[in-house]
């Protein structure tokens, strides 16, 4: 029988920072990240409906979804066998360091927890997450995060002031294997210091914020798609107060003056013909 849909916002993230420290025994890279939750969302829809996992996000549609591969670990977990139905009505863009695929799972998994009246505690949903993916878990929780390891150890940071973004990403986008690739080729290793982003996400000023933005996979991924750092100069250009690429890329962000800065640089963009832009605040976790 077919149950009604049960629908949340999937809010993409940025990394304010992010710091390479090197190759951990795994093969994976060891990261230090502040992540922030952002405005830009999906928005997904569950529901019981026939006897197998159905996940529809047009040409992300079917098993290669991670809100589908979600589906079905949340149901081996929790004993049950019977169809979900998984809508995604997307508006993040993908290849662009936003997360995009991780919060969709993320926001399947707490839809689907609720969906069966809360088997799973927040700490089970969020061992989970992690084992569907390295971003699903701070997708899951959202807002202010300091992130270790490789990227699933998350630590809650002072909630940053509101910030106004302005959100551009290239038409090419960056695949996150390449760009770590072309790191170990070419990139410096780097390291954050926690107490200074603390006092910063504290403090009321914007601009010591926007000092501290950095990136160590901005390097390699301009390598392979150099508009990141054209579109990171013309936000620079528009009065931003700091720009930088998020995650592996390719999108950038500028932190705005205001709303009404975000707004009137992201409508000159746009009028210049630049296709994905976005004017975009911060968001505080509700989790």
């Amino acid at each position: 029988m077919e149950g009604t849909f049960l629908t949340t916002f999937a809010n993409a993230k940025i990394n304010l920072a992010l710091a390479i420290k090197g190759i951990r025994e795994d093969g994976y890279h060891e990261l230090e990240s502040v992540m922030q939750s952002i405005g830009l969302h999906d928005i997904v829809r569950v529901r019981r409906s026939g006897e197998k996992v159905v996940c529809r996000c047009g040409a992300l549609s079917g098993p290669g979804n991670l809100a589908y591969k979600a589906a079905v670990e949340f149901l081996d977990q929790c004993g049950q066998t019977e169809g979900i139905e998984i809508e995604i009505e997307k508006h993040i863009p993908i290849q662009a360091g936003l997360a995009g695929g991780s919060t969709d799972a993320a926001a399947t998994l707490r839809l689907l927890n609720e969906l069966y009246g809360e088997p799973l505690s927040k700490d089970e949903l969020l061992k989970l997450a992690c084992r569907c993916g390295t971003d699903v878990a701070f997708c899951l929780r959202g807002g202010t995060m300091w992130a270790t390891g490789r990227g699933e150890q998350l630590e809650v940071l002072p909630t940053a002031l509101k910030l106004d973004l302005v959100l551009i990403k290239p038409e090419a986008g960056v695949n996150t294997s390449e760009a770590y690739r072309q790191f170990d080729l070419t990139g410096q290793t780097g390291s954050l210091i926690r107490t200074e982003w603390e006092k910063a996400l504290s403090g009321d000023s914007v601009q010591r914020i926007a000092e501290l933005l950095y990136n160590d996979l901005e390097p390699a991924s301009i390598q392979m798609v150099p508009d990141i750092q054209h579109y990171k100069q013309l936000l620079l250009d528009a009065g931003c107060y700091g720009a930088l690429m998020s995650g592996s890329g390719s999108s950038v962000f500028g932190i705005a003056e205001g709303a009404q800065h975000a707004m009137h640089i992201a409508e000159t963009l746009r009028k210049k013909g630049l296709k994905y832009v976005y004017a975009t605040t911060t968001v505080v976790s509700e989790y």
